[in-house]
């Protein structure tokens, strides 16, 4: 399922991540990028990037999206490699 932004609506970013963040996500959801919604909220959702995640909030009155939260995803070859040296 994608997530586009609807004509006239914006990006919020109350935590204040940096500008190319946000300006990722909007080519994310420009692209119509699929997104996983959070099976405990509604209208919440996981947007992945290249290499990072977006956590969103869309609202359905205004069609906002509010940047909740950006994360780095490490390669899956690194985390195998770090339980190779778990003790």
């Amino acid at each position: 399922m994608g997530i586009q932004l609807k004509k006239g609506a914006s990006i919020e970013n109350p935590r204040e991540y940096a500008p190319h963040a946000v300006e990722q996500l909007r080519q994310l959801l420009a692209s119509g990028n699929p997104a996983q919604p959070d099976p405990r909220r509604q209208n919440f959702y996981e947007i992945e990037g290249k290499d990072e995640t977006y956590y969103v909030h869309v609202s359905p009155i205004t069609g906002n999206v509010v940047l909740l939260a950006r994360w780095i995803r490490q390669a899956e070859e690194c985390c195998s490699a770090a339980g190779h040296f778990a003790a």
